[in-house]
């Protein structure tokens, strides 16, 4: 498996085949500090999960709010009527690998942020994201990305240990 990291002006994104299991891998690798990692998931689709699924969102819940952390702006599709208010976003923590597994199976499309405990969540130190687009329309296969907002930390702190674990090519 082969990773093609593309640096942009405002956030960076690492193209990918990989699975669940590399991703979160590379979620591990882009945590510098050892901080908290929150996924978000919109609460107004809480009642569309089973039961156990609700449980694991619930019991790790660190804050709910309506911030919108990626370096675009929201689109109107997501936005709650009737004020085009941005929706209650549900932010909860995961630390061990296989919570982490867990949160990215909820949403393979995810976003989260890195977060030192006990900061407030405006002081998050990253913004990952996962996004898929049609790399053939007729076909109906997908291209893969895994994005991230902070390419300082990603140049100074993961970058290495990315080199060592997958191989990649890095394009500027």
């Amino acid at each position: 498996m082969r990773l093609e990291i593309n640096l942009k002006r405002d956030y960076g994104v690492i193209k990918h085949n990989m699975s669940v299991q590399n991703i979160a891998d590379i979620l591990s690798l882009l945590n510098k500090n050892n901080s908290i990692i929150l996924f978000s998931f919109y609460e107004r689709n809480m009642n569309l999960v089973d039961a156990s699924t609700q449980k694991f969102i619930l019991d790790r819940i660190t804050f709910v709010n309506s911030e919108w952390v990626l370096p675009w702006t929201e689109s109107l599709a997501y936005w709650d009527e009737p004020n085009q208010a941005l929706p209650q976003i549900i932010w909860f923590s995961v630390e061990k690998k296989e919570d982490i597994v867990k949160a990215i199976e909820i949403d393979h499309l995810f976003r989260c942020i890195f977060l030192q405990k006990d900061m407030s969540f405006k002081q998050y130190s990253n913004v990952v994201f996962h996004q898929e687009y049609y790399s053939s329309v007729e076909e109906e296969e997908y291209e893969y990305y895994l994005g991230f907002t902070n390419k300082e930390s990603f140049l100074t702190h993961s970058l290495d240990k990315i080199k060592s674990q997958f191989e990649m090519t890095l394009v500027e």
